[in-house]
């Protein structure tokens, strides 16, 4: 299977929007390149993908995604399915949206339930009869944990006998599916008719308003559609859904700077075969090319500040290997620079990643950095911690935030 045709009406006629490298830890099986595309069909943007970089998504959510996220538990609070506050945030922005249509004694299945966080906060408010599919086992003995039905699985293979549930939450799972259609169609398969689905999806409609990094939206790559409203409607009507309302909202996902626009959505299973009628969408690539436009500007200062260091040969440390690095090696040239030394806390990243062959090393190789050294920033949502731990060490050189929202 490959993503080379419109993953909802099936049309090859694309608008190629974007390719853009985004860097990658060494032996990642993660793709590294973006290629945005706007279905000239029916208007859905969507990355296309060969066979081999969807095959080497599902090593990656194995064996980087998930040991990476477990092994910052402690450090972040932010593990889907944990407490946290923001987490906390989400789950009650949800389920407003979600109680109206539930009985007391609804069955309910959280479909990529994670650690279970979700199943926790039905149980707290008196739901008893609740269930969950994960796909990924480190997240899946944490879920199970708490007493719940939760099964290996996936949104197009449930697991679960056809006409079981009352209710379906599918939050944050969407946008990573290789075939979307498939997972309303197990839906359908085992919600009872008259049944609830609630979808939630970045809104790309909206990934312009809420600018964190450059191309943050794009660079979460297991972010593979790039859902509106429109799109996902069309999509639910195709397999006998019918939307019943749905909210946008704008809600941190890592603290106050990073806020991801949220479109919420509620259906009602009507039945196989109950096919609701739709007008018909009319393409709109200047939905993504405007967010596409802006993003570049902002990767060209950046670009030319990294350049400027390169001339100079400075000594560059960077501090937080994450996607924001990557994107800077790649796509602005960092890799380029007399880069003497990578730091990130995370024990998993200094055990077993690497960058360009360069090890991951904790920040005390600074304690011999040069005074003319600069150091980059290179994880916006730790920026402040960063720059607390520079102060307590003493660090000599200079300081470059080109992570800093807005540069």
């Amino acid at each position: 299977m490959s993503l080379a045709s419109c993953p909802i009406c099936g049309s090859q006629d694309n608008i190629n929007l974007l390719d853009l490298n985004c860097g990658n830890l060494d032996a990642s099986s993660l793709y590294p390149r973006v290629r945005l595309t706007c279905c000239g069909g029916c208007g859905h943007g969507y990355n296309r993908l060969s066979p081999s970089e969807i095959a080497g998504l599902a090593s990656y959510y194995n064996d980087e995604y998930a040991p990476t996220n477990l092994r910052s538990i402690v450090k972040t609070g932010d593990l889907p399915g944990s407490a946290s506050e923001i987490t906390h945030n989400r789950y009650e922005h949800l389920f407003k949206l979600l109680s109206p249509h539930l009985q007391k004694n609804a069955s309910i299945l959280d479909v990529g339930c994670a650690a279970g966080g979700f199943l926790d906060f039905l149980k707290a408010r008196g739901y008893s009869r609740l269930y969950g599919v994960e796909p990924t086992t480190a997240y899946l003995e944490k879920a199970r944990h708490g007493g719940y039905n939760v099964r290996v699985g996936h949104a197009e293979d449930l697991g679960f006998e056809t006409d079981m549930f009352d209710a379906l939450v599918i939050e944050q799972v969407m946008e990573h599916l290789i075939d979307p259609a498939s997972a309303f169609k197990e839906a359908a398969r085992v919600l009872k008719e008259g049944g609830v689905l609630c979808l939630g999806v970045p809104d790309a409609s909206r990934y312009d308003d809420f600018y964190y990094f450059d191309f943050y939206w794009l660079l979460m790559r297991e972010h593979i559609q790039h859902f509106t409203i429109r799109s996902l409607s069309r999509l639910a009507s195709e397999h006998g859904f019918e939307l019943i309302e749905y909210q946008q909202t704008a809600l941190p996902l890592m603290g106050a700077a990073m806020i991801m626009p949220n479109l919420s959505a509620c259906f009602r299973f009507k039945g196989p075969g109950r096919r609701e009628n739709h007008a018909e969408a009319v393409p709109n690539p200047q939905i993504f090319k405007k967010y596409v436009d802006k993003e570049s500007a902002r990767l060209g200062v950046k670009r030319a500040q990294i350049e400027t260091l390169t001339r100079d040969r400075k000594p560059v440390y960077v501090w937080g290997i994450g996607r924001e690095c990557l994107y800077l090696f790649e796509a602005a040239g960092m890799k380029h620079c007399d880069v003497r030394g990578l730091i990130d806390l995370n024990p998993f990243k200094q055990q077993n990643a690497t960058v360009q062959g360069m090890e991951i090393s904790p920040p005390d190789i600074l304690t011999h950095a040069p005074q003319q050294s600069v150091l980059i920033i290179g994880a916006l949502a730790h920026e402040k911690d960063i720059l607390r731990r520079l102060d307590a060490l003493a660090y000599p050189g200079t300081v470059l935030a080109l992570t800093s929202a807005g540069s």
